[in-house]
């Protein structure tokens, strides 16, 4: 989660398969035709057409788990007739009758995938996990004959080097050459044996990952700290009610229930004064998926090392991480490298001072201890509060859930001319009580751009974190679709009648998960496939957005006590400002200690290797202090051993921040500030509006007027350039 300098934030879309060729069947987001109202009234079938207002909305409401395996499988039927259409053509390849075609394949297919998905990340259960490790590799397998469809590429090579593509419009040459790559970098170019090992690697993969997030889940579900009351000293009233409530829902009436999830653990760490039971929390936490039990994750990400790196070879790669990074920003893992190992340096630096004034703290009370990593939260608010006179449970007073929903709406307003209406008469379904829908609309015109569904609270079967994604996303190319988008959080629910109170942390990352989602509603892209964009650049923009919530007008607005409704005094923003870099070396280097040993082990020989002992030599000779973990560590590392889309990539979120920083000070610099309407302009076209249309680094470059510069990046975090 980002800290007012930009830390990470766990982010994940949902769904990831391999790579995959074919426009609307590339990814988990539906985007369905005009539809039909007297089929509302039908039985639910998660290959239909969505129902109801809006374009249509998916029918959470009419869930049905026994379906799902028969609906996956008939959209895969439906969508390969629609390849073997394309291919079958007897007209010369064109890129309307091949490339936009395939554009146009595989919409009831991701219907399917809408609920899947949202059934893996949002309601997981055991019978859908059983589900989920026979289909996740039936997917993959389905995807792979796409991509190694020799006819097919024929077809799209053919277009990539005929005469008509110098005559194509920007964007659809840019559509033509990613799919082209895309078909080069999955196999298709492999034939005979090669191809069969090729998929046959890509199916092993999609179990082992379905296998990885089961287990992790298992752990977070099934470790759990219970507290008397007698134990729960230095705990806030807050905290307490949470904890109480979630350990009577658990079965435990009268005690408090410490979740092995970050949102319930962090807090216990900074606040808790008995050092044993930080300590267990910490090891619950931190052992996830490392306990030597049937959930133990060690195994299966040495199966997975391995298998990725025998399919790159296929490739004439290298390893993976070189894979990875072609299509990047980065282009190769030692640019990459050398950035992070730049921060990284001055970061370890910072870790250093923070343990010395900590541990000169602990010295003073007498408390005759070494800090560990269990002691860094509880003693950095002890320092915060000796240097800064700034205590989080006093901030925590002014950042209240609703509140802040209500800051990002206005926020998206001033800059994106986007207006959110609470929908509340039950036209749009959900998929949990918890769930609330808004309209967006188009403040200047009244059109309707899409809608935002929030689940904002932690519960069994939800994976931890937070994450963006979209039920729909924008198109144009056949007929305009407004987009569904969703944010996920995981806040522990508060005792019925109390409010929602966030650390400024997690408000941050409540700014930072709502700029994807903006990033989605802001797109005025034709094509499917030009919706996303290169996982290193694609943080950039939620980063960014980050930045509005310590902006004067939503602290003096928004920012009102739960206690009293005053709003919070100057004197304590003065402090909030103050301590901006204040604990930037933990926070730099937990994540940065992630992302380094995510590059490491997808270029190591990964024959023999041995996940424990690889992330504990390397940590060694990174550096690592001792006093503080790895913000993933490797048994838990979802972000690249549940899917492929942080595989090698991690490092993308300090890539991205260099973008933040650097796009910040232009808002700073400008007449209006953060509000400044023609830098907000420039900002939404090229920034967010323009999505895999052109080159990222021309977008940044017509916004900015060059190209983005370290130095913003280390000034915010208080490091020596």
């Amino acid at each position: 989660m980002t800290a007012c300098a930009g830390v990470t934030p766990d982010v994940a879309e949902a769904g990831d398969p391999v790579e995959l060729a074919g426009g609307s069947g590339t990814s988990s987001e539906a985007a369905p035709e005009a539809v039909d109202e007297a089929a509302a009234e039908a039985a639910w079938s998660p290959g239909d057409v969505f129902t109801g207002p809006y374009g249509g909305v998916p029918a959470f409401d009419k869930m049905d788990i026994a379906l799902i395996e028969p609906a996956l499988e008939q959209g895969m039927t439906a969508q390969r007739a629609e390849i073997d259409a394309i291919t079958a053509n007897p007209d010369a390849p064109t890129f309307e009758n091949t490339i936009a075609a395939m554009e146009d394949t595989g919409r009831q297919l991701n219907r399917v995938l809408t609920y899947y998905y949202l059934w893996g990340s949002n309601l997981s259960s055991p019978e859908f996990r059983e589900i989920e490790t026979r289909m996740d590799p039936e997917i993959q397998a389905f995807y792979d004959s796409i991509n190694q469809d020799q006819a097919l590429f024929a077809r799209v090579d053919a277009v990539r080097k005929g005469a008509e593509y110098d005559t194509l419009a920007p964007d659809q040459q840019r559509l033509t050459e990613i799919i082209h790559q895309r078909f080069t970098r999955n196999g298709g170019t492999l034939t005979g044996e090669k191809a069969e090992q090729f998929a046959a690697i890509n199916k092993e993969l999609a179990g082992l990952y379905a296998e990885f997030s089961g287990n992790l889940l298992a752990d977070e579900e099934g470790w759990v700290t219970y507290l008397t009351p007698e134990q729960t000293s230095g705990l806030p009233d807050s905290y307490l009610s949470s904890a109480a409530a979630a350990a009577e829902a658990l079965g435990k009436p009268g005690m408090y229930a410490v979740r092995n999830t970050r949102s319930s653990m962090d807090p216990f760490l900074t606040f808790s004064t008995e050092r044993d039971l930080r300590e267990q929390v910490w090891r619950n936490y931190y052992n996830r998926g490392d306990n030597g039990d049937a959930h133990d994750n060690n195994a299966i990400i040495a199966k997975i090392l391995k298998l990725r790196d025998e399919r790159v070879e296929l490739l004439g790669y290298d390893n993976f991480a070189a894979w990875r990074l072609e299509d990047r920003m980065a282009k190769t893992p030692d640019r990459a490298f050398d950035l992070m190992l730049q921060v990284w340096k001055a970061s370890v630096a910072r870790v250093h001072e923070e343990v010395a004034d900590m541990q000169a703290l602990a010295d003073a009370e007498g408390a005759d201890i070494k800090i560990e990593p269990w002691d860094y939260r509880f003693y950095a608010e002890k320092v915060r509060k000796a240097k800064y006179d700034l205590n989080s449970q006093e901030v925590k007073q002014y950042l209240q859930l609703d509140n802040l929903r209500l800051a990002m709406f206005d926020v998206a307003g001033q800059l994106f001319g986007f207006e959110f209406v609470p929908i509340t008469d039950g036209s749009v379904p959900v998929f949990h009580p918890d769930v609330t829908v808004y309209e967006v609309n188009d403040k200047a015109t009244g059109r309707n751009v899409g809608l935002w569904y929030f689940d904002p609270f932690a519960r069994d079967g939800k994976r931890s974190g937070a994450w963006a994604t979209t039920y729909r996303s924008h198109e144009s190319f056949r007929g305009e679709k407004n987009v569904l988008a969703a944010n996920n959080s995981n806040f522990v629910k508060p005792a019925p009648g109390e409010p929602v109170l966030l650390s400024w942390d997690d408000s941050e990352t409540m700014f930072h998960e709502f700029g994807h989602a903006l990033h989605y509603l802001s797109l005025q892209v034709a094509y499917p496939d030009l919706t996303g964009g290169l996982r290193d650049y694609t943080e950039f923009q939620s980063q960014l957005l980050e930045r509005w919530l310590s902006t004067d007008h939503v602290i003096d607005t928004y920012l009102v006590s739960a206690e009293t409704g005053e709003p919070m005094p100057e004197e304590l923003v003065e402090k909030i400002r103050k301590a901006s870099t204040f604990n930037q070396g933990f926070a730099t280097t937990e994540y940065l200690a992630s992302a380094l040993i995510d590059m490491k082990l997808h270029m190591a020989d990964p024959d023999g290797l041995d996940p424990d002992k690889f992330e504990r030599e390397t940590l060694d000779e990174l550096g690592m202090p001792s006093e503080l973990v790895m913000r993933h560590r490797t048994p838990q590392f979802g972000h690249i051993f549940s899917g492929e889309g942080y595989a090698a990539g991690y490092y993308g979120y300090i890539w991205a921040d260099v973008l933040t920083s650097d796009a910040a000070e232009a808002f700073a610099e400008a007449s209006g500030g953060f509000y400044d309407q023609d830098v907000a302009s420039a900002m939404v076209k090229y920034l967010f509006a323009a999505g895999n249309s052109m080159d990222p680094a021309e977008a940044y470059r017509l916004f900015r007027g060059r190209d983005a510069e370290i130095g913003a990046l280390m000034r915010d975090r208080g490091f020596a350039e």
